[in-house]
């Protein structure tokens, strides 16, 4: 099976915080895969630089064979195939739970309303 996600000595700092150290893994495509940790450890810094909304200082990340830390990727293209949940996210108070998950898709035209 190939891996969705190739993670190869991936390093982030914030200044001289070394937040995340030499991370490598493989998580493979159609399997669900859980970071557990305690508060402050990494797991959202590393979800975020899954997909470049938090750009790692050093080391690689591969989806689907794609290195996404080469500047010359689309990464917008490359977002559209990732699917993320942030952990603190607003939803339109307007909208239904639903009609707030589904928006996006709809809108960009990935899916039908129904």
């Amino acid at each position: 099976m190939e891996d969705k996600f190739c993670i190869q000595n991936m390093n982030l700092y914030y200044g001289d915080f070394h937040a995340l150290k030499d991370v490598s893994m493989n998580i493979p495509a159609n399997e669900i895969t859980a970071f557990i940790g305690p508060s402050g450890c990494g797991k959202s810094t590393f979800l975020r630089s899954l997909n470049m909304l938090e750009m790692p200082t050093g080391g690689h990340v591969l989806f689907h064979g794609t290195d996404l830390t080469d500047k010359s990727v689309n990464i917008n293209q490359i977002r559209e195939k990732i699917g993320m949940v942030f952990q603190h996210f607003n939803l339109f108070p307007n909208m239904t739970v639903l009609k707030n998950l589904t928006l996006a898709p709809v809108h960009l035209k990935l899916l039908s309303k129904a």
